[in-house]
């Protein structure tokens, strides 16, 4: 910035030196010789910018864990309901695997349900996710960039795959039982 004897408060100086101790002692000698009355106080920009979002970065961390451990708590959810959607289906299955369905339209037929309320409720967190970035965190700095639905996808990509796990494995499990074993207690 231009720098003008009456204006001796700020100087702005960009450092292009790979030993900045050094470099700060000579800026330090140079103010001495420059100013003597007012001591020689040296910031960096990226402290200070750093500083200023501590706490926007704090609360990025406490929603991560929040939405860690809803994610979690939902996944546990989730595994539970196919675990008993899938043991009380059993005997359908079995009937359905000796009338030579194949374990794909088996996987298929189990995991329809969860896969149409989990597209759902996908639709409806994308839209909830983006109106709260926008306007409740990122409402407060002016110069932010708006939310990319590809950040949105990433996150849905992630829950999706851990929800796909849950069910196919279940569902497979399921749908490859020996339906001997399932339909001899009828």
């Amino acid at each position: 910035m231009p720098w003008t004897p009456e204006d001796r408060t700020i100087i702005n100086a960009k450092i292009q030196s790979a030993d900045l101790l050094a470099t700060l002692a000579k800026i330090e000698s140079t103010w001495k010789k420059i100013d003597r009355v007012h001591p020689f106080e040296a910031k960096f920009y990226d402290e200070a910018i750093e500083e200023a979002y501590s706490e926007f970065s704090a609360m990025i961390k406490i929603i991560g864990f929040l939405a860690f451990l809803a994610i979690s708590i939902a996944s546990m959810g989730l595994f539970g309901m196919v675990v008993f959607t899938t043991e009380t289906r059993l005997k359908e299955i079995g009937i359905r695997k000796v009338m030579g369905a194949s374990s794909g339209s088996l996987v298929f037929l189990l995991s329809r349900g969860f896969l149409m309320l989990l597209s759902i409720s996908a639709l409806i967190a994308l839209q909830i996710t983006y109106v709260f970035f926008e306007s409740v965190v990122l409402r407060k700095f002016p110069y932010h960039t708006p939310v990319q639905i590809a950040e949105l996808l990433v996150g849905l990509l992630a829950v999706l795959l851990i929800a796909f796990l849950m069910i196919g494995s279940q569902t497979l499990k399921a749908a490859r039982s020996n339906p001997v074993e399932v339909l001899k207690s009828v």
